[in-house]
């Protein structure tokens, strides 16, 4: 869902202006994605977003695909604990998006598959 901030002209305003219920805003666009992926394959854990040193980075190998923007960013979220805490209430576009109907937080309603490469 943070992706979109891509394609923000003017980021100060959505920083000044609720930054998470911005972000979940941007994500009711008419015109939504298909397919959502999010490229797990290097966590950053300090010094985002371009980190200053090799230590900033965890090599996870993770990659995350779904149709459903909200449940591949929650998913994501949960897997980023593993290199810093990041609750999911502290990532409040998920919980708005959820709310403006974009998608779902409750993975256990999903068919997951996990896959080792």
């Amino acid at each position: 869902m943070k992706n979109y901030m891509g394609i923000v002209w003017d980021r100060g305003f959505f920083h000044a202006n609720d930054l998470q219920q911005c972000i979940a805003d941007v994500c009711t666009y008419a015109k939504r994605p298909v397919l959502n992926v999010v490229d797990a394959y290097r966590l950053m854990k300090t010094s985002g977003p371009r980190g200053k040193s090799d230590a900033d980075v965890v090599l996870s190998k993770g990659l995350f695909i779904s149709q459903d923007i909200v449940a591949v960013d929650t998913a994501a979220a949960n897997f980023f604990n593993q290199a810093r805490e990041m609750p999911l209430d502290k990532v409040g576009h998920l919980a708005k998006g959820e709310e403006l109907g974009v998608g779902t937080m409750n993975l256990d309603k999903l068919n997951i598959r996990r896959v080792r490469i």
